[in-house]
């Protein structure tokens, strides 16, 4: 009778060990899903902040690289360089051949 009443009560506390670690199981798979989710929405979100600064920084280099020619185009006038007005074409219609000295082509 007593081994009786002692199994009983190690059945009833592995029982309640194991619905603790279930418990605890289920709380930590909640909490893991929930932070992933997070995660997931932060990365997002840094990935769009990311995406609008690199076009404001295209947007800034335009108007540098604009500025820049100006100031180039103001200082070479200034110099007495002038823009040539005059284009020249290059077009080989014949073809033209080459003087190699390696033989064994």
């Amino acid at each position: 009778m007593k081994a009786i009443r002692i199994q009983e009560n190690t059945e009833k506390q592995i029982c309640i060990a194991l619905a603790i670690v279930l418990l605890g199981l289920f709380v930590s798979y909640v909490y893991l899903v929930s932070a992933s989710i997070v995660h997931v929405v932060i990365r997002t979100e840094l990935n769009q902040e990311i995406q609008k600064v690199s076009s404001e920084i295209s947007i800034m280099e335009g108007s540098y690289i604009a500025a820049q020619h100006k100031v180039s185009a103001s200082i070479a006038t200034l110099h007495g360089y002038t823009e040539n007005s005059h284009k020249v074409f290059i077009d080989r219609s014949a073809p033209a051949f080459v003087l190699s000295s390696d033989i064994t082509r």
